[in-house]
């Protein structure tokens, strides 16, 4: 019905052509066919008349790189889909079978392919809802000329390319999505201008009660996930700003509560106009554990079995930077027994072996670490302890204590003699390690000349 129309805009614009763009296609082998892997456009028509007036039209280059391939019906037209690489679609509103509105909406849950509509007459409904589902262009048969409708293909085929690494892009985040949550990390990004999570796995979420919506909402704050609230976030920050990348431990919650040291590994990235922190959480109280087991193991003290004066002077500094980088605070006790601290000859060697194993056994934590001093005395560590966790600690090492002297039917020690020095504080208010030492030794010095011989005395800085 338009074909005299469309056959005359053929015509005109192929004599104004250049002869020389008449050549061969690229692409083309020497026999001047196709090959068979192009891309290729398809034109689903019922008329052959105006499927040759659209191959004309689109003749001597106008689709360059593109191979034309024919249906005449919708299911023809899904048919050569299955079997051939097709980068866009030509479709024709009056098929005989279905509507082209039809066939666009079956093509929604197949591969994205550029989609052109053309139709006998313009229609605002019509052309909305083509758009609507995924069509690039709605022509007009009558209007139709070779300039407009390559241009329109060539659009619809950028368009489909761009939907398709949009389609890879998310099935890609939702397979991340997925492995994230399968791991028992943390892992988590933070937006480094406002502090804000926006993205974070299942172990996030779970300890801090919120969703994968209510995260992209920018409800999420890394703050929240902190014991030390803004404090270990601004630490983070900082580390971040200075090297790129850090690696630090700092307490997070762990429901109402409860905490837990975790091992964070972060690094900076860019993002367009934002940075952002990726980081990696890894709780260490396990490794903690295993990691104080080897210093045991490798360095005891031969009499008791505990770690050495040397390997819990190791721990003690570990400990001491760690509470500096959370700014928490720590415990030091330091206990004594009358006759292995003042009369070491008379404790005997299973004497010595059963406090190590009572003490032992009390400390168990993963923020707690036992060792022996010299002169017999005994210290503990603890971090983000206050002075009622260390008054309570105390109390059990000393009854631990007391209970493994009175299994030794040889001592001559009651259970009353056992004296504790505490020490409270944070590093930043300490000064140093040694420093703190000290302030427990004098604590313990103060419990010792007490009229009552099983003094417990507490200094906090």
């Amino acid at each position: 019905m338009y074909a005299a129309a469309m056959q005359k805009r053929v015509d005109s614009t192929a004599s104004s052509q250049a002869p020389a763009q008449r050549g061969p296609r690229r692409g083309s082998g020497p026999s001047g066919e196709d090959s068979a892997d192009r891309d290729q456009l398809l034109v689903v028509d019922d008329s052959a008349s105006d499927r040759l007036l659209i191959r004309r039209m689109l003749a001597d280059g106008a689709t360059v790189g593109l191979k034309l391939v024919e249906a005449e019906t919708a299911q023809d037209a899904l048919e050569l889909l299955r079997s051939h690489r097709v980068a866009c679609m030509v479709i024709d509103q009056g098929l005989p079978d279905m509507t082209g509105l039809d066939l666009l909406n079956m093509l929604a849950n197949i591969e994205p392919v550029g989609l052109v509509l053309i139709s006998g007459g313009m229609d605002v409904a019509l052309s909305r809802d083509a758009i609507r589902q995924g069509a690039h262009d709605v022509l007009a048969k009558d209007d139709l000329d070779p300039a407009r409708l390559s241009l329109s293909i060539h659009a619809a085929v950028g368009s489909a390319r761009v939907r398709a690494q949009m389609a890879e892009h998310a099935q890609r985040l939702e397979l991340f999505f997925a492995l994230a949550d399968e791991c028992r990390d943390y892992l988590f990004v933070v937006d480094m201008s406002t502090g804000y999570i926006v993205e974070a796995n299942i172990e996030v979420r779970r300890i801090t009660g919120t969703d994968r919506a209510e995260v992209h909402r920018g409800s999420l704050n890394a703050q929240r996930l902190f014991a030390a609230g803004p404090v270990g976030w601004q630490r983070l920050r900082a580390s971040i700003e200075y090297y790129g990348h850090a690696t630090v431990e700092l307490e997070m919650f762990n429901g109402p509560g409860r905490r837990m040291p975790i091992e964070i590994r972060a690094r900076r990235v860019t993002y367009g106009p934002r940075q952002y922190i990726i980081c990696v959480g890894r709780e260490v109280s396990r490794e903690r554990g295993l990691a104080r087991e080897v210093i045991r193991l490798r360095d005891p003290d031969l009499e008791t079995g505990l770690p050495s004066a040397d390997a819990f002077q190791a721990e003690l500094d570990r400990c001491w930077n760690w509470a500096m980088n959370d700014d928490t605070a720590l415990v030091l006790i330091v206990l004594a027994m009358a006759d292995i601290a003042g009369q070491a000859g008379e404790a005997t060697p299973d004497r010595l072996v059963q406090v190590g194993q009572a003490l032992l056994g009390t400390v168990r934590r993963s923020n707690e670490f036992v060792g022996r001093l010299e002169d017999g005395r005994f210290a503990v560590i603890a971090t983000g302890g206050d002075e009622v966790a260390a008054r309570g600690l105390a109390d059990r090492l000393r009854g631990q204590v007391r209970t493994a002297s009175i299994h030794d039917p040889r001592s001559p020690v009651g259970h009353s003699l056992v004296n504790a020095g505490i020490a409270v504080g944070k590093p930043s208010d300490l000064g140093s390690v040694s420093e703190f030492i000290d302030l427990a030794q004098r604590a313990l010095q103060i419990a010792r000349s007490d009229e009552n011989p099983s003094a417990v005395h507490l200094i906090a800085v």
